[in-house]
Order: C-alpha cells, then structure tokens, then sequence
C-alpha cells in the first residue's frame, strides 16, 4: 500500500468558533505534528471575515506523496451556507478536491453537498455507504415527528447535482495512504450495545429497511476515514462514531495494518443522551492503551468527553475549532 509523506487536515465545519485557541506543538516533542489556528490576529483583523460555527462537521484532508496532493473533503457539515462561507474565509476552492466521503447519511453530516458540488462546477465522486439514503424517521418522546430527514441525499438528487457516487460497504483506497474504512464491525463490548426492542410510535431513530422493514436506526451505513502517514502512523477521523471510537481505530488498522493510531478526531457519539455515561471513561482509557498521541473529540462528543480526555490525557488533548488545521508527517 502507498502512504502519504505528509497530511494537512483543515477543520472546515464543526459545532465551535474560538478565537483565543493557541497553535500547539506536537504533544510528543517531535516534528512530526503542529496545530495552528485561526485565532486572535485573524478574527481581529479588519480584512479578514470570521468563520462560523454550526452543529456538523466537515474536514479538509490534504495527503501529499512528493510532488503530489490528493484532497479530499469528508463530510460537508449541516448547511451549504456554512460550508460555503467558510471555505472562503479559510482560502479553499471547491474546484480542488477530487474526492468527497460522507461519513453517514445524517444531515449534520451531508447537509452542505448539492451546494459544495455546485460551487466545485464539476463531476466529483462522492463516496458513502450503499444504505445512506434510505428513509430516516425521528420520533420524539412528546410525539412529533421529523419525516424522512434525509431526504435530500438522494442519490439520485445528488447525481443531478454534479456528484458521482460511489456506493460500497467496502474500504476504499482513493490514493496516496488515504482509504474508507467501509462498514464498521461493532466488536467492542461497550461500543456493541444492541438496539432496544421497540413498538412503533416509542421515541427514537428508526429507518425503513431496503427490504421495506421499519427498524430501530443504529446508523450501520457510517463509515470513517483513515490516513497512512509514513514514519508516523495512522490518522483516523470519524463523522459522528455511531459504531464507537475504539471500533473505528480497529477497522482503520484491519485495513492499513497494525500500526501506531498518530491521532483520532471528529464525532465521538458520547454527547447522545442515549449514550451511557460511563462509555466517556471506557473510551478515554482504551484511548490511553492504544498510546494514541493526538485527541481531539468534536461535534456530537458532548462537554464530559472534552473534560475527561483533558484531564487524564492532557498533553494528548486538542480543542476543537472551526480553522484549525493539524498537520502529520516530516516531509
């Protein structure tokens, strides 16, 4: 397999803005990893526009192998709004990526790609689950119902909007160390807590099946995205971790190879009410084992999360915000 020499992750979406952020060195003491930020000097400058913040994700991933850039954008946050604004506050041209991964098919996670690929003005493929655009219902516990939330990532619907996509269950390999981790297996114990039994109309996530079933919604269609970074390790980032953190770091290493886990980043899922609350201790420490040397939890992580992790790993620990970009490698 081929490995990036360097990658640069741009955080393009996520739930905040903080200009008082310090850039950070890397927490190992080598020169394999910075973070800089869009801080004080920029939000205080009177040429510059400020980003926004919203709640959804997007990154930017920048994998270089010599002379070569392969950039690709995984998740488009929540609005094409956002989206938008904030790749132009932060210097991005749509017209560059050559490849888009939608984690899942929840709007905080594809809500910005009939906007990103009509400012791309080009066919680009858009890589995601084969069940993501299968109908989603949200019930709530006093009755109201949100039909078919993710009706706009149709597939048919993004086709008609310039992208390509590409449906698998599989890990994807789009070049230069970067790969979809495919379908999740939910092999951990505390990470593989099966749906509850249900009756229609009970609260909760549910999605029709393709063989026309109503089922409890355990978002089996999210995947992550994982890149191989030479000398250094494997950076792994999540949409929004329904499968789990820590099985997520197993499927990105079953498909690259046993190696050191560099960093992880993006949507833990331990913010979700239905999340038990002990998960937040369980993940930290099975972080701490695996050595894993940069964390930073983002979007649906929830505040016990950041507090955890900036307690007990502290010199592992990143603050999220909207501009910060991370970067790997020694070239």
């Amino acid at each position: 397999m081929f490995q990036a020499d360097s990658v640069t992750i741009t955080v393009l979406v996520e739930n905040q803005v903080d200009m008082l952020l310090p850039d950070q060195a890397s927490p190992t003491g080598g020169d394999d990893h910075c973070v800089t930020r869009y801080g004080l000097i920029e939000h205080f400058d009177p040429k510059r526009v400020p980003p926004q913040a919203e709640n959804g994700i997007s990154f930017l991933v920048e994998a270089v192998r010599g002379r070569h850039t392969l950039r690709v954008l995984f998740d488009v946050g929540l609005t094409g709004t956002v989206l938008a604004h904030n790749m132009r506050v932060l210097g991005v041209d749509p017209a560059t990526i050559d490849h888009v991964v939608i984690s899942h098919g929840h709007p905080d996670h594809f809500g910005g790609i009939h906007r990103f690929l009509d400012l791309a003005g080009r066919r680009i493929p858009v890589a995601t689950h084969a069940d993501a655009e299968l109908p989603r219902y949200a019930v709530m516990g006093d009755g109201r119902t949100s039909p078919v939330y993710n009706a706009a990532f149709g597939f048919g619907e993004v086709e008609k909007s310039g992208g390509v996509p590409v449906l698998t269950r599989d890990s994807l390999d789009l070049g230069w160390g970067v790969h979809t981790t495919g379908e999740i297996p939910r092999e951990v114990p505390f990470e593989a807590g099966a749906a509850p039994a249900f009756s229609p109309g009970d609260p909760g996530l549910y999605q029709v099946s393709a063989e026309g079933r109503l089922r409890r919604d355990e978002v089996m269609d999210e995947m992550g995205l994982v890149v191989d970074v030479k000398d250094v390790g494997l950076v792994v980032l999540t949409g929004c971790a329904h499968a789990g953190v820590i099985n997520t770091i197993a499927q990105a290493r079953a498909v690259c190879g046993p190696k050191p886990v560099r960093a992880v980043m993006g949507g833990f899922h331990l913010g979700f009410p239905t999340t038990p609350a002990e998960n937040v201790g369980l993940t930290t420490d099975a972080l701490a084992e695996l050595e894993v040397a940069t964390v930073m939890p983002m979007h649906c992580s929830g505040l016990h999360t950041h507090a955890r992790v900036a307690r007990d790993l502290a010199s592992n620990y990143v603050q999220p915000a909207v501009g910060t970009v991370l970067r790997f490698g020694r070239s």
